[in-house]
């Protein structure tokens, strides 16, 4: 892959996780029990994903993409 449509693609995953973060933040109101932990248990799979499926390895072929630097 092209180093920038690996950047693109990092800088539309950081753009989703402030959605996931506001989606977060809603199921986190939510009273406890057995659905909420579900549905956050769903979204951490999500937040998961992006990093180690899509982030980590754009960042392995392109360090200097790494969001965290």
């Amino acid at each position: 892959m092209e180093k920038a449509l690996a950047a693109k693609l990092i800088n539309s995953v950081l753009q989703l996780s402030g959605q996931l973060n506001d989606i977060d933040e809603q199921l986190q109101a939510l009273p406890e029990d057995t659905e909420r932990e579900a549905l956050l248990r769903a979204l951490g799979s999500v937040m998961f994903e992006l990093d180690s499926g899509l982030i980590r390895p754009l960042v392995r072929q392109y360090p200097d993409l790494d969001p965290d630097r």
